[in-house]
C-alpha cells in the first residue's frame, strides 16, 4: 500500500478525520498537500508534523463554499507539483440541526460545501490529472444511508455527494480513475461535552468502541492505493459494525 511519488490533496485537513488522512497517506509515502479554509496555523502544524516525521507536506488555502475558491483549491495543488493523483474530498458541514430551524440560507451553505464543492473538485480533477493511478475519495457519513434526527439537510448533502461518486466513477473508469466513499460512523476528534455519548455508541457497535481518525484514514489510504484498483462507484460504511438503531442515541444526545 506505498504510495511513493503520489501527490494527495486533502480537503479540511488541518484537524479531525482530515489531519489524520493526510499523516497517513504522508507515512505511505504520497506527497501531501493539505488544505485549509480560512486561517492556517492548524494546518501548518499537522504538515510540520508531516515534514518531521521524513515526509512532505504543502498547504492550500481556499472558502469551499466559495464555487471559485473550490476549484482553485485543486488547480493549486497541482501547480505545486506540476501533478496529482488522489483528491480526498474531506471538508464538510457540520450537522444542520432541527428542520423547523432550517432555512433556504442554511441549505445554500451545506449544499454549498458537502455537495457542490465535492462535484467541481472532481470534474477540476478529472481535467487536471494524467495520473495512471487517479484515486478519488469521499468522506461521507453513516447519516446519508441511516436516519438520524437533526441530521436530515446534512444527510441529503451526503447522500448526493454519493450519487454523484457513484455515477462518476462509471464516466472516469475507462481512464483509470476509480472512486469510493467512506460512511465514518461516530469518530471522535476532540473531547465530547458528555464522554457518555460514546459509550452509548459503543454498546451498539460490534466492535464495542467508537471511531478515531487513525480508523477512517487506513480506509482511505487502502483506497488511495493500487490495492483498490478494482473497487470503484463503492461506498464503504465504516462504522465498526455499527447498528443502525444506534440513531437514536444520538437523536437524543
Amino acid at each position: 500500500m506505498r504510495l511513493d511519488g503520489r501527490i494527495a490533496l486533502v480537503t479540511g485537513s488541518s484537524r479531525g478525520i482530515g489531519a489524520g488522512i493526510a499523516r497517513r497517506l504522508a507515512a505511505d509515502g504520497a506527497k501531501v498537500v493539505l488544505h485549509a479554509s480560512r486561517s492556517i496555523e492548524a494546518a501548518e502544524a499537522v504538515a510540520a508534523e508531516i515534514r518531521a516525521g521524513g515526509g512532505s507536506a504543502a498547504i492550500v488555502q481556499g472558502e469551499l463554499t466559495d464555487p471559485e475558491a473550490a476549484v482553485r483549491v485543486v488547480h493549486d495543488a497541482f501547480a505545486l507539483n506540476g501533478a496529482l493523483d488522489i483528491l480526498v474530498c474531506n471538508a464538510g458541514a457540520p450537522k444542520s440541526g432541527p428542520i423547523e430551524d432550517l432555512d433556504a440560507a442554511a441549505i445554500d451553505a451545506h449544499l454549498a460545501l458537502n455537495l457542490r464543492a465535492p462535484m467541481l473538485q472532481v470534474i477540476a480533477f478529472s481535467k487536471l490529472t494524467r495520473s495512471e493511478h487517479g484515486r478519488v475519495v469521499l468522506i461521507s457519513s453513516a447519516s446519508a444511508a441511516h436516519p438520524v434526527g437533526g441530521a436530515a439537510l446534512y444527510s441529503a448533502s451526503k447522500a448526493g455527494a454519493e450519487a454523484f461518486f457513484r455515477s462518476a466513477a462509471q464516466e472516469l473508469g475507462a481512464r483509470g480513475i476509480t472512486l469510493n466513499a467512506v460512511q465514518p460512523g461516530m469518530t471522535v476528534t476532540r473531547a465530547l461535552p458528555d464522554p457518555g455519548i460514546a459509550e452509548k455508541v459503543a454498546n451498539w457497535t460490534a466492535l464495542r468502541r467508537v471511531g478515531a481518525p487513525a480508523d477512517i484514514a487506513d480506509i482511505v489510504a487502502f483506497l488511495a492505493s493500487d490495492d483498490a484498483r478494482w473497487l470503484t462507484g463503492t461506498i464503504l460504511p465504516a462504522t465498526g459494525g455499527m447498528i443502525t438503531s444506534t440513531t437514536n442515541v444520538l437523536n437524543k444526545a
